[in-house]
């Protein structure tokens, strides 16, 4: 979602524009492993979480679930909410000011080779070597927080339960209850 806004910064006419975006750090254990799902783009690699705008009637939930199913080829699903990070940054003389919504996710399937065109990989990083590879502190904050949050829920809500396991299962559904 964008909004622009023209400002007078005292020497010129100035544009803002205002942008809402939302993902996920996604999580998934592979045996005693707890892995992230990351993506990368350019040359040399810049890893980052999975984002993107949130679209017209869309919430912040369902648009993170979309951008993660769209950036990686894997579904998720939402565990809580983890943190929202807002900066600025210029681009073609506009002066951009963006708000993320980051939630906590649990895999549930796919395969990061169905990542669509905007990114050039995705890959599942072991925990520690994800946070390193992330560009961004923020981002890298972001991993701490989510551990915690696993931590203070108790029973490994990274496994999936009966219900979980067979959404995870049915396409069908799995695309219809992302919408």
């Amino acid at each position: 979602m964008d909004l622009t806004r023209r400002i007078f910064d005292g020497k010129r006419l100035m544009r803002i524009k205002y942008e809402v975006s939302a993902g996920g750090l996604v999580l998934r254990r592979n045996g005693a492993t707890l892995e992230a799902l990351l993506i990368g783009r350019g040359q040399p690699r810049v890893w980052s979480l999975p984002k993107g705008h949130v679209e017209l009637r869309e919430t912040h939930e369902q648009a993170a679930l979309r951008e993660v199913r769209e950036e990686t080829g894997c579904w998720a699903e939402i565990l809580t909410k983890l943190s929202d990070i807002s900066y600025w940054f210029f681009l073609n003389r506009t002066k951009h000011k963006k708000s993320v919504h980051f939630y906590l996710m649990r895999y549930l399937s796919g395969d990061t080779a169905n990542h669509d065109h905007e990114v050039d990989e995705a890959a599942w990083f072991e925990i520690r070597a994800a946070k390193k590879a992330l560009k961004y502190v923020n981002e890298k904050r972001l991993i701490d927080l989510g551990l915690e949050h696993l931590a203070a829920m108790g029973s490994d809500p990274l496994e999936l339960g009966p219900a979980a396991a067979a959404l995870a299962q049915e396409p069908a559904v799995r695309e219809s209850a992302s919408r």
